[in-house]
């Protein structure tokens, strides 16, 4: 028999995926067993939401109790340096399955029961804006948890901008983070990327061309949220091309109020706000305060 045939063993592999359930608890054991082990990169996944530089522990599908049911989040992240710990409950979609705000809003109360500081999620939603959450919950439940959102192409990114540019001291975990990362660009793993524009699209782009779009047709929001989804996915692929962030450019207003510019003003009309790639650690590319705008 010809070697040619034989398959590579993988640490993650892709076969023997039978649905979605499966493919999810995965996908979530993959991440964050690879977060636990190799050091740089589950610091730069959960360094910048307040976790502590140090010890990082995972676990998948911790039961806890609300009322007399029994829930069980898809994982729990904890960080701890010294006295000071830091725990997050993990919750995971692939595919396009999308998020539920019950599900989330009890995820949420148990973390505020158990004391933990956040809960994150991870699927293939990507928000128009970074640090925006897809999912609408109730405020109140956000008073005591942080609520945080990594798209798969955020996780991907990460990973691929850590192992081939930032850099991985130790060989072995180099190589364990390129198994996540394989694992992850297979069709299987329902880590996808952003793949179309919406059912709305065709017909808001050709209302925009003909000039008969108007401010309250109900699927202009969606096809610009959708834009600016893609605008955050060409981004996270541009960065990772060139191992550094890239973030599109927005005005203030856009920034504090990222909804209402969708449906009022200059947006309603097909305009939208010039945009540049930059690197944002270079002072060279900082914009002045009215580069950004129209």
């Amino acid at each position: 028999m010809s070697e040619e045939t034989w398959h590579e063993a993988r640490l993650i592999p892709t076969s023997g995926i039978s649905g979605t359930e499966e493919q999810e608890r995965r996908a979530t054991s993959a991440v964050l067993a690879v977060m636990s082990v190799v050091k740089e990169f589950g610091k730069a996944l959960v360094g910048h939401l307040g976790a502590p530089a140090g010890q990082i522990e995972t676990y998948i599908e911790v039961p806890f109790m609300i009322g007399d049911k029994r829930c069980y989040p898809d994982g729990l992240i904890r960080a701890t340096r010294g006295t000071k710990s830091w725990t997050a409950l993990v919750e995971v979609k692939t595919g396009k399955n999308e998020l539920q705000p019950e599900q989330l809003e009890s995820y949420l109360d148990i973390a505020r029961d158990e004391g933990f500081d956040a809960l994150i999620t991870i699927s293939n939603e990507i928000p128009g804006i970074a640090g925006q959450h897809p999912t609408k919950v109730d405020k109140r439940k956000l008073k005591k948890v942080a609520l945080h959102h990594w798209s798969w192409s955020y996780v991907l990114s990460t990973a691929v901008m850590q192992k081939e540019h930032r850099g991985v001291s130790d060989p072995e975990q180099a190589w364990i983070l390129g198994e996540l990362i394989r694992y992850l660009e297979h069709p299987r793993s329902g880590a996808m990327e952003l793949e179309d524009m919406g059912a709305n699209w065709v017909a808001v782009r050709d209302a925009v061309i003909a000039g008969t779009l108007r401010a309250s047709d109900k699927s202009a929001p969606e096809v610009a949220a959708r834009f600016d989804a893609l605008l955050q996915y060409v981004s996270l692929r541009l960065g990772q091309k060139l191992g550094t962030d890239v973030l599109p450019i927005l005005t203030r207003k856009e920034q504090a109020d990222p909804v209402t510019p969708r449906t009022s003003g200059p947006h309603a009309n097909g305009q939208r706000s010039r945009a540049r790639w930059i690197n944002p650690y270079s002072e060279r590319s900082w914009p002045d305060q009215h580069s950004c705008r129209s």
